[in-house]
């Protein structure tokens, strides 16, 4: 799916009007047609906007249209087109993010590579609003380690508290708001 594909979709799916997304971005009905014609793009920020005013979660549209075969990726696909796609994101995550995925799977926690897949796959699979207290109470005892000195693993990589709390609170509106999805993307 193509972004203009995507704006196109997610504004039909949400009821908003072309002039309504204008109105609210500040531009023309006639860039809100470009841009889901594909003709021109909109900004990095003006596309976050655009999601937040559908109630839509930008990544899975952003990384639909980075790695266009990756919709058609299913638990039940032939476990060498998911290891060549999980390939493809790792090599493209930042630095920091290989770091982390190192940690969680190898670092000296105490845990079990496979018994930290079994917990995040657990919490993802709880309702939004559960997964959103386990969130702040991580966060709490994070803050609280850390201020006191009692980080299980100090000089290892560390969580990006700012951008957690961040997604709390989106999570929290969005679960307000009643939507099945979130982001926090900055």
């Amino acid at each position: 799916m193509t972004i203009a594909e995507a704006l196109r979709k997610t504004r039909n799916e949400a009821g908003k009007s072309q002039e309504f997304m204008a109105f609210e971005l500040g531009v023309t009905r006639r860039t809100i047609l470009n841009w889901e014609n594909g003709v021109s793009d909109p900004s990095v920020v003006q596309t976050i906007t655009w999601f937040k005013l559908v109630n839509k979660n930008p990544i899975p549209f952003l990384l639909q249209s980075i790695y266009p075969d990756m919709d058609k990726i299913s638990p039940k696909d032939d476990d060498s087109k998911i290891l060549a796609s999980l390939m493809q994101l790792i090599n493209d995550l930042p630095a920091e993010g290989i770091r982390q995925l190192m940690y969680l799977f190898f670092g000296n926690h105490g845990s079990s590579p496979r018994a930290v897949l079994q917990m995040i796959t657990a919490h993802l699979q709880t309702p939004m609003k559960d997964r959103i207290a386990h969130g702040q109470l991580v966060a709490t005892n994070y803050e609280i380690a850390k201020r006191t000195g009692t980080l299980a693993h100090p000089d290892y990589i560390q969580p990006d508290t700012d951008y957690l709390n961040a997604a709390i609170a989106s999570a929290k509106d969005a679960v307000e708001k009643k939507a099945a999805e979130y982001s926090s993307v900055r």
